[in-house]
């Protein structure tokens, strides 16, 4: 909302309603001029607070500054300007920030006037962008700290706030322990200092030139085409939660581990030990992102929004819905309603990796990755019917409401989904689930919360069509996060239904798959203890790759596998270090990898392998893993020698049951 505070008294004189996450205000001649990040628009209210304009910019719409009658409204997820005369309330003109002809990436975070020049924080390419005000042209770019989100500026200075300070590297030896609690020591977030960058316009003016040549070194492009043409015709992408490298492949005995370190070593996680040893040790392998509604961002569209950056360090920590969150201490391991705000469109990405799928026409399916779930839906609603229409709204208000409460609607929607299963295999199968009159009025209460969805689905075709495509690529038996249901009971359903793609003769070339508990479940013994989770865990890596591995479609196969962030263990390197395997007849044997590479590499790799282009500028910029593979394929079978004495015996007995 919006209100009118005294502050001789303290006391709120008058508020209003202004949509969905407004986040800046600015007073220009009787007017108030109100971002909107939610909603793409910029609400123009009286002194009475009474709404008297609204207007469209671009995509979530985060700080503005004033220059005289015109108001620049930076547009994060658009990388762009707005230009608003504040006389008329109208836009003038339209500032783009983007680069290397994407449409997203850059993530703009404010700006600043200043005599002639217009001044922009960029925060994916750590600079500050410098334009004539005059002529709207960019004119250099000013090298800045990690993650520049406020630029300050007068006649002699430019003040730069970097939100992640200047250190390239975060050892973090002191780190959580992984069974025990998740946010002591040298936790990941505490790790970030941030910094002031202070800047002497003269010496801005005087190396323009070579600070704009520094900044655009700083990220190179590589070219697809001098990379890798290999037969690789599927690809099973497989995201697992929380590990630093030490902490799990520390004691491998060649790479840069340090056994001390070592928590879940080679006799809790043979299978993982037992893949970097047969195919790549990838011990300089980092994180984007520091916790999880990062790191789900990064491995499925390459980019966190700002909002995103500076709502999930909130939320971890612990300040944020305190009146529903049952955190009562920093060293508590729970975020209370923190995850779900990674779904609410206001915090979700341009564009994400089964858009470039869909668009190059290219089968995939989604196993259990919430961010399908609900930035696929909203899509649907708003290709049809517009970020107005009532399916929208009501889907909004409904991810809105559930965030708050903390509760994750990826378990909601299996347990909708449960009677259901297996009737959703192929697109005609999901358009004929789609006529069930108690599927579909399930389906509408966890859509929005009511029955629009039901009503709006009978009358337009169009809409069953669009769900019948969403529902096919997500199976519905693979459930999501739930620390209580095992991995293994999650690899059993992945497997039935990649048995079922190859007796129909058509497997997606894309397999997204979420193997979650390896996260553990710290100190708590209420399911498992932290060991047990690994075991599981590694039990069931072991046997997707076991199952590829043995079936016809190995020779043209790639299993790339990554940790979402790397928050809950220490590293000697890095904070953002962790864990990633490759396998494949493609893939070297017995080698050790030391190139740097993160989760936009992975998601690089992908897109090349599979024709796609970059999804934004930030993503293009990644090394591609070009020195895991080799062009003489080995296209010997994996079967695990063996898996960890410390499994339960359920998960024992869940193993042998998905034997080969």
């Amino acid at each position: 909302g919006l209100a009118v505070l005294n502050p001789t008294s303290g006391k709120i004189e008058r508020e209003t309603k202004a949509g969905y996450y407004p986040y800046t205000v600015r007073y220009i001649s009787g007017k108030l001029f109100v971002t909107v990040l939610g909603e793409d628009k910029v609400f123009v209210f009286d002194r009475e607070l009474r709404l008297t304009k609204t207007i469209s910019v671009g995509r979530t719409p985060q700080e503005s500054c004033r220059d005289g009658r015109r108001l620049y409204v930076v547009n994060t997820g658009a990388d762009s300007l707005s230009v608003v005369d504040t006389q008329t309330d109208r836009i003038t003109s339209t500032i783009s920030l983007a680069e290397k002809g994407s449409r997203f990436g850059v993530a703009p975070t404010s700006c600043a006037v200043e005599g002639n020049r217009l001044y922009v924080t960029l925060g994916n390419s750590n600079a500050v962008a410098v334009f004539d005000r005059k002529t709207n042209k960019r004119l250099s770019l000013i090298p800045a700290g990690w993650y520049p989100t406020k630029v300050l500026a007068n006649e002699q200075q430019l003040f730069v706030l970097n939100a992640k300070g200047v250190w390239p590297r975060h050892p973090n030896p002191k780190g959580p322990a992984g069974a025990g609690p998740s946010r002591t020591g040298d936790y990941v977030l505490t790790l970030l200092k941030g910094t002031v960058s202070i800047i002497e316009q003269k010496d801005a003016q005087k190396n323009q030139g070579a600070w704009t040549e520094t900044v655009n070194r700083s990220g190179p492009l590589f070219d697809a085409k001098a990379g890798f043409k290999l037969p690789i015709k599927y690809i099973f992408y497989v995201i697992k939660e929380n590990r630093t490298y030490d902490q799990v492949l520390g004691d491998l005995g060649r790479g840069n581990g340090d056994s001390k370190l070592t928590i879940f070593g080679r006799s809790v996680t043979p299978v993982h030990h037992q893949l970097a040893n047969d195919f790549v040790t990838l011990d300089n392998f980092f994180c984007n992102g520091e916790i999880s509604v990062l790191g789900h961002s990064f491995t499925t569209s390459g980019y966190a929004s700002p909002f995103i950056e500076w709502l999930g360090n909130l939320t971890y920590s612990n300040r944020w819905n305190a009146k529903n969150n049952p955190c009562s201490t920093p060293e508590v391991a729970c975020v209370g309603g923190g995850y779900p705000y990674g779904m609410v469109p206001a915090t979700t990405s341009p564009a994400y990796l089964w858009d470039r799928l869909d668009e190059k026409g290219v089968d995939y399916r989604i196993y259990g990755e919430n961010y399908f779930l609900f930035t696929r839906a909203y899509k649907i609603f708003t290709d049809l019917y517009g970020p107005e229409g009532e399916l929208a709204k009501k889907f909004y208000a409904k991810v809105i409401e559930v965030a708050s409460s903390g509760d994750d609607r990826g378990t909601e929607f299996n347990e909708l989904a449960k009677p259901y299963f297996d009737r959703a295999k192929t697109r005609a199968d999901a358009y004929n689930l789609l006529g069930d009159p108690g599927f579909i009025s399930r389906l509408s209460h966890f859509l929005t919360g009511d029955y629009t969805f039901a009503t709006v689905l009978k009358r337009d075709d169009r809409l069953r069509h669009r769900f019948a495509d969403y529902l096919y690529h997500y199976p519905f038996s693979f459930r999501s996060w739930d620390l209580k249901y095992s991995d293994l009971d999650r690899v059993r359903e992945w497997k039935k239904d990649f048995e079922t793609q190859l007796r129909l003769g058509h497997v997606a070339q894309l397999s997204y798959i979420w193997l979650p508990n390896d996260h553990t479940d710290g100190s708590s013994k209420k399911i498992l203890d932290a060991y047990q989770f690994m075991a599981q865990n590694d039990a069931a890596v072991g046997r997707v790759i076991e199952t590829i591995s043995h079936s016809p479609i190995w020779k043209e196969s790639l299993i790339l596998m990554e940790e979402d962030d790397a928050q809950n263990g220490p590293d000697h390197v890095d904070a953002t270090r962790t864990i990633a395997f490759a396998a494949g007849p493609y893939v070297k044997r017995g080698a050790l990898v030391g190139d740097r590479y993160d989760q936009l590499s992975m998601l690089r790799t992908i897109e090349i392998l599979l024709g796609l282009a970059p999804l934004n500028s930030n993503e293009a910029m990644a090394a591609p893993m070009f020195g895991i593979f080799t062009d003489k394929p080995n296209v010997q079978s994996f079967t695990p020698a063996r898996i960890s004495e410390r499994i339960a015996d359920a998960d024992r007995e869940r193993y042998r049951q998905l034997g080969p």
